[in-house]
C-alpha cells in the first residue's frame, strides 16, 4: 500500500513491524486489518511460481490507542 507520507520500511524500520512469514495475494485478506497501515513488497516467487509478499504493519504509538 502507498504511504502518502514516504515512510516506509527502509526510510522508517523503527516505525514498522514484519509480520512473519510470505504470503500469497489470496492470502492477504488474512493479515491485512482495519486500522492499521500496512506496507507490502514483493519477495519472490515459491516454487510453482506463485508470487510471495512480505508484509509490514506500521507501529501504533500506545498513548494515541487509549
Amino acid at each position: 500500500m502507498n504511504d502518502p507520507e514516504g515512510i516506509t520500511p527502509a526510510t522508517r524500520p523503527d516505525a514498522f513491524e514484519r509480520i512473519p512469514g510470505l504470503f500469497r495475494r489470496w492470502e492477504l485478506s488474512q493479515v491485512l486489518e482495519t486500522g492499521s497501515d500496512f506496507h507490502m513488497e514483493e519477495a519472490g516467487s515459491a516454487s510453482d511460481g506463485t508470487q510471495l509478499f512480505a508484509v509490514y504493519r506500521r507501529r501504533t504509538n500506545r498513548q494515541e490507542e487509549a
